[in-house]
């Protein structure tokens, strides 16, 4: 599983869980308290589906770990 790279808008940064596969994406929404998942305007465009990265991050640290003996070569 790739890491993404967060966005740096107005100083913060975020993830976009639609850069995610979908798998990954329903495991971290299904994660997540409902009110985590925000909606952030970036010079005029209105970007849905964006969380905290530090929040992406402790998941994708703990969710990389526990996944981490199912993976194969295929999955890199």
């Amino acid at each position: 599983m790739m890491k993404l790279i967060p966005l740096v808008i107005e100083g913060k940064k975020i993830v976009q869980l639609s850069q995610l596969t979908i798998d990954q994406a329903n495991d971290l929404r299904s994660w997540l308290p409902s009110n985590s998942i925000k909606k952030v305007n970036f010079q005029g465009m209105e970007i849905s589906d964006c969380i905290s990265f530090e929040t992406y991050e402790y998941w994708y640290r703990t969710y990389h770990s526990l996944s981490r003996a199912y993976e194969t070569i295929l999955d890199f």
